[in-house]
């Protein structure tokens, strides 16, 4: 099926080689020092979806964010390093900010004056960049349980870890994180990865074998990981601080007990960010879609429905 015509934006028609990028399927784009990959799914007006930079590609946000596709077609990003998209030859070009601008590089190549972006975790710290610093090119923005590079609300995370020390769900979990990092190959990323899983949600018994199934087949990079740390360190970013420069609307989803991206961190974002609105989860972890699959669905479709697609 040929996609012609999606817009975030009001985008005019194109023809030929635009329509072919956004046929249903999996593609790559050589953008820059990278092949980006990406995979079309769904029908209706443009989402691009990032996925995380630290090496988990998109795989799980396919499974998980499905639903979607029924309203909206869906364009998920592998970040570079990670899923299908190549390493650049440097590895000081894997900062978030970097795969910030291949979200905009790849919005050029599509054809696109400017885009819907939704970003999980990390995604989220990617696609808050992007809003940031290319405030004319994005429409609206989903940032779901957002990691910000300069405010990461340690303290908040350590009151977690001390609660749920003792706590049989979480007991393992949180003594996985004192993990030997020396050896750092995919298959020991990927170990440490699946024991600290229950830290993700509010009732891991519960919640836990949806996102096993959506991990399923997943290869995580943890070059991706180490790379992108040592990026973001070499060239930091005050992502905080510029706020005040987004342009889009901004749907910020957050759930108040989530360990690794604090509440905290979004109740400042949402203050800051001109108009944003902000739908908090009680008593809900990292992954809203699964511990409140309807609500989530819901909310995103009602945020994006006025997007324009001006035709078939």
């Amino acid at each position: 099926m040929i996609l012609a015509t999606l817009s975030a934006g009001g985008q005019s028609a194109f023809g030929g080689d635009h329509d072919s990028k956004l046929a249903v399927g999996t593609h790559d784009a050589q953008l820059a020092d990278v092949h980006l990959h990406y995979v079309v799914a769904g029908h209706g007006p443009l989402l691009l979806v990032t996925s995380p930079g630290w090496g988990i590609g998109s795989l799980y946000l396919q499974r998980g964010l499905a639903p979607l596709e029924e309203r909206f077609t869906l364009l998920y990003v592998d970040t570079r390093g990670s899923g299908g998209s190549t390493r650049p030859e440097n590895s000081g070009q894997m900062s978030t900010a970097v795969m910030a601008d291949d979200i905009d590089r790849l919005r050029s190549y599509l054809g696109l004056d400017s885009i819907n972006l939704l970003g999980h975790s990390n995604g989220g710290a990617i696609a808050l960049d992007y809003a940031e610093r290319y405030p004319q090119r994005a429409e609206k923005v989903v940032l779901i349980e957002t990691e910000v590079l300069d405010d990461r609300a340690e303290n908040a995370t350590q009151r977690f870890l001390t609660l749920w020390h003792d706590d049989p769900k979480y007991k393992n979990a949180i003594q996985a994180l004192n993990d030997d990092p020396a050896d750092d190959s995919d298959e020991h990323f990927g170990a440490s990865l699946e024991r600290i899983l229950p830290l993700y949600f509010s009732d891991p018994d519960r919640f836990l074998p949806a996102l096993e199934q959506t991990l399923k087949g997943t290869q995580l990079s943890s070059y991706a990981s180490r790379a992108q740390t040592a990026a973001d360190n070499l060239h930091p970013r005050s992502q905080s601080h510029d706020y005040v420069n987004i342009r889009a609307k901004v749907l910020i989803i957050q759930g108040t007990v989530d360990w690794i991206c604090p509440v905290e961190v979004s109740e400042r974002m949402h203050v800051a960010i001109p108009g944003s609105t902000l739908s908090l989860y009680a008593n809900v972890g990292h992954l809203p879609w699964i511990e409140q699959p309807k609500r989530f669905f819901d909310e995103v479709i009602l945020f994006l429905g006025d997007a324009h697609q001006t035709g078939e």
